[in-house]
């Protein structure tokens, strides 16, 4: 690993911690891939996973009710194959809805 300059040893060693956790994924996944016959480099599956995208939107209503809605978009046919081969979940949660009633007043 290359050198990482970090103003305490508790974040040198998370930063370790993550890197080594990271490969160890990575790693997980092409080997649980490269059985089913998908040999794509790390590169290529961040690009056909990354067109599925997670979206969150903050508004308030009519009665001061903050709301929050969060939706996940539909994977590409590419995403679903891996996705199917790998055992996940194509849709990683529902579209949910989060209210949260008004500040009291002052």
């Amino acid at each position: 690993m290359r050198p990482i300059y970090h103003q305490t040893d508790d974040n040198s060693d998370a930063h370790l911690f993550f890197g080594l956790l990271s490969y160890w994924i990575v790693n997980t996944l092409r080997h649980k891939l490269k059985l089913q016959g998908i040999t794509h480099y790390w590169t290529e599956l961040k690009r056909i996973l990354s067109t599925q995208k997670a979206i969150t939107t903050k508004a308030e209503n009519a009665l001061g009710e903050q709301i929050e809605l969060r939706i996940c978009s539909d994977p590409t046919d590419a995403a679903s194959e891996l996705y199917r081969t790998l055992r996940y979940n194509p849709i990683p949660f529902r579209r949910h809805t989060i209210k949260t009633a008004p500040p009291p007043p002052n």
